[in-house]
């Protein structure tokens, strides 16, 4: 599966990831204001609605930060990013490779017509292969260094800014991709409703979303610290603004009109394995051994295979088709 890059690393970062301009919100799920508190990390709250269940940044950095969110500090200083995101690229290509051919193979097999489009498209990598294996692709990208880079380095047509800014013309895509971006966006009910727009009759959205805090790894990993389940400290905050499982992710696709098409489960960590193997910091024998065994011996590759056959991987896919296309197609019939 394709997340982009595999988050990594706790080193210092220039950015300072608190100072940015901050904006309350409540539940978008249920739009509940009430709530409860599971951590504060990094000054930033993560709370778990108690009507709904979704888990989010109550407080957040506000949508006015966000080129500056995703500068260079973001790609390159992994404290809350990726570590090194261009030459994590070329060091691991064989890797990115077959992740990348997984993906286009799933895409063949779930999706017709081959007009994409990448919502948070990145340094656009993905939609370099696919434009090699045949796909009519575009892109849009909110980060102005990541999307130049798309368009300068690779020929790539990706636009900067957000979808709402894009121009791009309604019924033009088959497949659109948004992998690793919902749990990102400060508005994503227009982002979907605009991709809803943009599909064509039969046209297909495919999102992918990490399952944070209660997936059965990470609770397995709150009990070992003696924390309950969903008080570890998520992936990539202040960026990541919700830490969907996957009832809340699909609430939120249906609410704005989405029906799910497909279920697939994925797994998170290939390259992360490779740039820092997991170290296990605990004085206590028995903690140590689980580790080593988990890590070392095999256990984590055995039960990462059986999660993602049974659909408990630590990604949540989806694929999704607009209810209004399916009532439009039946009309015509």
């Amino acid at each position: 599966m394709s997340r982009g890059l595999d988050k990594c690393s706790r080193k210092e970062t220039e950015l300072d990831w608190t100072g940015f301009p901050r904006e309350t919100t409540d539940c978008i799920l249920c739009g509940s204001h009430s709530r409860r508190l599971l951590g504060l990390h990094k000054s930033w709250p993560v709370v778990r609605c108690t009507e709904c269940g979704l888990v989010y940044l109550s407080e957040r950095p506000a949508e006015e930060a966000l080129a500056r969110m995703y500068g260079k500090a973001y790609y390159e200083d992994g404290q809350v990013g990726y570590l090194g995101y261009v030459e994590t690229f070329r060091t691991y290509n064989e890797i990115f490779k077959s992740i990348f051919d997984r993906r286009e193979r799933d895409l063949r097999a779930r999706t017709d017509g081959r007009r994409l489009l990448e919502v948070g498209c990145a340094y656009g990598f993905l939609l370099d292969h696919l434009r090699s294996r045949g796909w009519d692709v575009k892109g849009v990208e909110v980060s102005p260094l990541s999307s130049a880079y798309a368009r300068d380095d690779l020929h790539l047509d990706v636009q900067t800014g957000t979808l709402a800014s894009a121009t791009f013309p309604e019924g033009s895509f088959d497949v659109i991709l948004l992998l690793d971006v919902l749990e990102h966006l400060h508005q994503p009910y227009r982002t979907l409703s605009a991709i809803k727009s943009l599909l064509s009759p039969g046209g297909m959205l495919v999102v992918q979303c990490p399952w944070e805090l209660y997936h059965w790894e990470e609770v397995a990993e709150a009990l070992l610290s003696g924390k309950r389940p969903g008080t570890i400290e998520p992936d990539a905050v202040p960026a990541h603004l919700y830490f969907f499982q996957p009832a809340t992710l699909e609430g939120v696709l249906e609410k704005v009109g989405f029906r799910i098409a497909g279920r697939q489960s994925g797994n998170y960590g290939e390259v992360r394995r490779h740039i820092k193997p997991a170290v296990c910091e605990s004085s206590n024998p028995l903690v140590r051994f689980m580790h080593m065994a988990y890590h070392r011996m095999g256990l984590q590759s055995l039960l990462y295979a059986v999660a993602e056959a049974v659909g408990l991987g630590n990604g949540i896919i989806r694929y999704a088709v607009p209810i209004d296309h399916e009532e439009t197609e039946l009309v015509k019939r």
